[in-house]
């Protein structure tokens, strides 16, 4: 019985690989949605395309955007040009599809981080990609690999760090990844400092993948709680979190003018 549950595990293992290796990850269309290009995509074809990154021998840099980081992107200028010369956006936020069908390019398909993220450590383990993981207190990013473990034990985690660091110890960190030569750096700093770090730091490495994750590493290692389904099948964890922290309620503010301003647009635009 042993050996059957094998056989069919390996079946299941090559059976998925297939679907991502025939996923058409070329000619991705590009939407708009406040001066930012978001690649109108399915979350399969986001997980496949970061295996070609991996196979392409570069850094790339993958940016997890919703309507508050858009509206901080395109109100900030350092941030716009980051963004920028990221190589893959998603829109992980409900607000994000709510706007690209008011504006007649409905997407796809939203993507939640912590999935897309989950989705990329099962091809990981699968793969034998190696994983880095850089972002929250010393003992968040311990509990969050040990429970990563757990659930993938044959996973290659060939390092991780918390994301409190000062200048000085910033630099043993960089070096520690460079050496690791992960195949994927997930940096999990919060918006927008995640973001510039991984832009600043970039050219200290050679090939990977390096994705902004936002809070997930506190919500994997279980300290922060991971929004109810409700929130999540509609991809409103971000108002979640500020449920259940109110303190960062002004956030709600650039959400409000950015329905706005998207109402606006719809309004002026040609029938």
């Amino acid at each position: 019985m042993p050996e059957d549950i094998s056989r069919y595990e390996s079946y299941k293992e090559r059976d998925l690989l297939l679907d991502y290796t025939e996923v058409d990850v070329e000619n991705i269309p590009i939407i708009n949605i406040q001066e930012t290009g978001i690649e109108n995509i399915t979350r399969i074809q986001a997980v496949a395309r970061v295996m070609k990154m991996i196979n392409e021998k570069r850094v790339h840099h993958i940016m997890c955007l919703n309507p508050y980081k858009l509206m901080r992107i395109k109100s900030n200028n350092d941030l716009n040009i980051i963004s920028k010369k990221a190589d893959m956006h998603l829109a992980c936020g409900a607000g994000i599809g709510w706007a690209s069908r008011m504006l007649r390019t409905p997407l796809k398909e939203m993507i939640s981080s912590l999935s897309f993220m989950m989705d990329i450590i099962r091809i990981a383990e699968l793969k034998e990609y190696t994983i880095f993981l850089v972002g929250g207190k010393p003992e968040i990013v311990e509990k969050a690999f040990s429970n990563i473990r757990k659930s993938f034990p044959r996973i290659r985690i060939v390092g991780r760090h918390g994301g409190f660091f000062n200048p000085e110890r910033e630099k043993s960190v960089i070096e520690a990844i460079r050496k690791s030569e992960a195949n994927i750096i997930f940096v999990g700093l919060g918006f927008p400092r995640e973001d510039e770090w991984i832009y600043r730091n970039r050219k200290e490495f050679s090939n990977s993948v390096i994705i902004s994750i936002g809070g997930n590493i506190d919500i994997i290692s279980g300290e922060v709680k991971k929004a109810p389904a409700f929130f999540m099948a509609r991809g409103l964890d971000w108002f979640y979190r500020i449920l259940a922290r109110p303190w960062r309620i002004g956030r709600l503010l650039r959400i409000a003018l950015f329905v706005l301003q998207i109402l606006f647009k719809r309004i002026t635009m040609k029938k």
